[in-house]
Parts: structure tokens; C-alpha cells; sequence
């Protein structure tokens, strides 16, 4: 069955959503989009069960290659850093801090806590990438967006080479679906409103665009900032977290890519009949 929840973000604004009543839209007042930013994790493959437990892991090998297990004075596994690591970051999910966090739980003094922390974070934002897969629903909504005529990019955060090999892996890095991957390297939010805004300025109207993704701290948030269509993927790593405020609510959610086309938006140049394939 395919779960879509439909719902209204906290006070829209109204001049750019005429005709929205109770999470709908009229078909007669159903936005056109013509481009599409994909995020990338979590969003077209499900990095949490491909990616992210293999890199929490790899983070703990190279603390206790480190020394880890001396500095403390005791001789942690790696299975146990690694289920610490995981309830650490499900209590806050926080990357930047969480390696600190762990040092500081496992009772070094502060100095020595940010010196192997900053180990723990680089090895989980470089750990090596394997095989990996799209999920199912993604590359029929990729062809299908192509064939309309939709302008389709991706958007991700992280190390450059990382996410450069996570594309590879995929198979999206000379894919004729994709216009361009852009890179924003650490800089989350920022970063993905920066390219976004570039790409909004070859639009008529930012309401031709169509942002999905699973953070509503970082690509949602950007994406709401530019007045841009928010939708939210819901899953993975971040799927617990909360929008904070009216700008990383999304306007739509969804658990299934394939629920993208029950949303009320024609996709292509030319306006189409919704629900056809």
C-alpha cells in the first residue's frame, strides 16, 4: 500500500499556494514543475543500512587503532564504542559533536576527548564506499521524470571524493537522467542553498522547482528559505527528527518515491493529466 501523508506546513503563504485547502490542491490550481534536486542520502538509496552503520563501525576501528582503548585506561570494543556511538546519536543527532561526545562519556579529560575525536569524525566521513543500491522506486521515477521533460538534479553533502564514489557506485555519474550532481562538501545548508539558489535563477518562478529530501534542518530548510516546493522523504538516519520551525516543515511527506507523482504537481514543460504514466 503506498503510504503518502499529506499535510500543510504552519501558515503558508497564501499568495503562492492559492486554491490549497486541507493539504490539497485544486487541479485547476496544481503547480507546474520543471525541475527537480533530489538529495542524495537517504533519499534516492537508503545510505542509514548501506552507509551509515558501516561508517559508525569504521569510526570505531580507527579510534581504537588510535589508542583509544589506552587513553582511557580500559579496553573498549569495537562493538561496544559501537553501540555507545549509535545511543549517543540517537539521544542527539548531531555528527559534529558526537565523537566528542563519545570521549567525553568514556572519561577522557578535554583536550584529549577533541584530539581523538577528531579521528572518530574523519574516519566516518571517509570510510570506504561499497557496492550500492538505488531504491527500487528510483529509477522508474527518474526515467519518468526524464521523459516529461523535467530538469533533474541531486544534491549532497559530505566529503567531495565520498560522495563522488557514491555517485559511481550508483551508476548516476554519467546517467542521461541527470542534469548535474552538485557537491557542497560539509557545509550542509548552506551549501545546498547556495547551489539551489543558482539553479532557481534559470527559472521563471521558484515555484517551477521541486526540492526532495530527508533533513528538514538542511535541504528542506534551504528550500523553504528560497520559496521553493519542499518535500520531505521520510526515513533513514534523520527520520526521527523534528521540523524545528515553519521553514523545516516541508509541504508535503512521503515514505515511497513513487508517491511523488500522487502529489498535486503537473511535471514537465507542457501541463499533464495527474496520474498518468
Amino acid at each position: 500500500m503506498l503510504l503518502v501523508n499529506f499535510f500543510r506546513a504552519p501558515a503558508p503563504d497564501t499568495s503562492i499556494i492559492r486554491g490549497f485547502k486541507r493539504g490539497n490542491m485544486t487541479r485547476r490550481t496544481r503547480a507546474n514543475i520543471t525541475t527537480v534536486v533530489f538529495d542524495l542520502d537517504d533519499t534516492l538509496y537508503d545510505c542509514h543500512r548501506q552507509r551509515v552503520l558501516a561508517a559508525h563501525l569504521y569510526a570505531c576501528r580507527k579510534l581504537l587503532a588510535a589508542g583509544l582503548h589506552r587513553a582511557n585506561g580500559s579496553k573498549p570494543s569495537r562493538e561496544s564504542l559501537f553501540r555507545l556511538r549509535r545511543r549517543l546519536f540517537r539521544e542527539e543527532p548531531d555528527l559534529d559533536t558526537l565523537d566528542l561526545r563519545l570521549c567525553l562519556q568514556l572519561g577522557l579529560d578535554t583536550l584529549t576527548a577533541r584530539r581523538f575525536a577528531k579521528v572518530g569524525r574523519r574516519a566516518y566521513f571517509s570510510s570506504p564506499v561499497g557496492p550500492l543500491k538505488l531504491f527500487s522506486g528510483a529509477l522508474p521515477m527518474l526515467k519518468r521524470l526524464h521523459k516529461a521533460g523535467v530538469s533533474v538534479f541531486i544534491l549532497t553533502a559530505g566529503k567531495r571524493s565520498i560522495q563522488q564514489a557514491k555517485i559511481r557506485r550508483l551508476g548516476l555519474h554519467r546517467s542521461p537522467l541527470i542534469q548535474r550532481v552538485g557537491y557542497t562538501g560539509l557545509m550542509q545548508g548552506k551549501g545546498k542553498k547556495h547551489f539551489l539558489r543558482r539553479i532557481a535563477q534559470n527559472e521563471a518562478t521558484p515555484k517551477n522547482i521541486l526540492v526532495v529530501g530527508d533533513r528538514p534542518d538542511s535541504e528542506i530548510r534551504a528550500a523553504r528559505e528560497l520559496g521553493l516546493w519542499a518535500v520531505r522523504r521520510l526515513g533513514g538516519e534523520f527520520a526521527a527528527r523534528q521540523p524545528r520551525s515553519r521553514l523545516e516543515t516541508p509541504h508535503y511527506t512521503l515514505h515511497r518515491l513513487s508517491g511523488l507523482f500522487s502529489l498535486p504537481f503537473t511535471f514537465g514543460s507542457a501541463p499533464q493529466k495527474h496520474g498518468t504514466r
